[in-house]
């Protein structure tokens, strides 16, 4: 790998980290006018991971402050979710970043909390996690995305049952697609059956398409991170060879998805099969995305800068967390 190029994105990291570091005001917050918690849920992550120590607990007592409800849940206020549509629609994913940020960083009281009121969100008999509400307090639909994100939790807290449930819903998911050249659906009902019915508004939820550009390639990103972590976790070959099914599909879609904001979880998950099976082109597929992270960011250091704070916030820390973790993979 090009020792360079990955100097290259620990230093577009960095530049996003100054941006997001000059906003930390004395009390932990971004700013009065902050107030979001889709402004805050990633930032603990980055900070730890860059060394920034300090910074990464200074964000998450203002989080825990600010944003921890009784039952183990984040709300920017009692009765919003955040300003952000789809948090109200993906309930446990800003849970979920706060959850592996607290353990990395050994904060097991704030972990433990936050964790707990996750795994109310386990589908019992379908093994994956539901998407809005925990299970049995809606109807119980499970997706992708969130049975990644919280079965990667599920590995952070040692439950690698629990995981490799997540991980064998995920293989069930892509082996019932009716046709993958043409997309890939997103979720499940209660029963078990894939969702192709529903409202045309509501499709960025629902299915990514093969064919169309500006899709929501993060939910195809994260179940190929997870489950490479969970072929680590386990030496089950049946995960890796799953992840390069979901990696597959991806490689096939619009050639958008390498010139895309919502595709940095793809060349996330690309990093780590790479790792794993040293195959090149999942290396060319990661590095093309970043390289156009490198181009489309802000002279100031963030990303989609013009965005209401909930949508640049949450991105430059995201983005600045992929490149370092894309890093790491390569560099392995």
């Amino acid at each position: 790998m090009d020792i360079k190029l990955l100097e290259k994105y620990r230093q577009s990291s960095n530049r996003a980290l100054k941006w997001l570091t000059q906003k930390i005001q004395l009390d932990g917050s971004y700013g009065q006018n902050i107030s979001d918690l889709a402004c805050y849920y990633k930032s603990p992550y980055l900070f730890y991971i860059s060394g920034n120590i300090e910074e990464a607990n200074l964000i998450l007592m203002t989080i825990t402050t600010k944003f921890l409800q009784q039952n183990g849940d984040f709300k920017t206020s009692s009765n919003l979710k955040s300003e952000n549509d789809a948090f109200e629609e993906y309930w446990a994913y800003t849970n979920g970043w706060i959850a592996l940020a607290a353990q990395k960083m050994g904060q097991f009281d704030i972990a433990t909390k936050a964790y707990q009121y996750l795994k109310s969100f386990f589908h019992e008999r379908n093994g994956g996690f539901t998407t809005n509400k925990p299970y049995d307090q809606s109807h119980n639909v499970v997706d992708v995305l969130t049975t990644a994100h919280l079965g990667l939790a599920a590995l952070y807290f040692g439950e690698i049952d629990r995981a490799k449930r997540a991980g064998n819903l995920l293989k069930k998911f892509i082996s019932i697609q009716p046709a993958l050249n043409n997309g890939f659906y997103l979720r499940l009902d209660n029963g078990g059956e894939l969702i192709t019915d529903y409202a045309k508004e509501k499709e960025i939820f629902y299915q990514v398409s093969a064919l169309k550009p500006y899709q929501a390639y993060f939910m195809i990103g994260y179940p190929i991170a997870f489950l490479g972590k969970l072929y680590q976790a386990s030496n089950d070959d049946s995960y890796l060879d799953c992840a390069k099914k979901y990696l597959d599909f991806a490689l096939a879609c619009h050639e958008n998805i390498r010139k895309f904001h919502f595709s940095h979880k793809v060349a996330w998950g690309s990093a780590i099969i790479a790792n794993l099976t040293q195959e090149s082109k999942y290396i060319d597929f990661a590095t093309s995305i970043l390289d156009y992270f490198l181009n489309i960011q802000d002279t100031s250091g963030a990303w989609l800068k013009d965005e209401p704070p909930h949508v640049s916030f949450d991105q430059t820390a995201e983005i600045a967390i992929w490149l370092r973790e894309v890093s790491a993979e390569l560099i392995a």
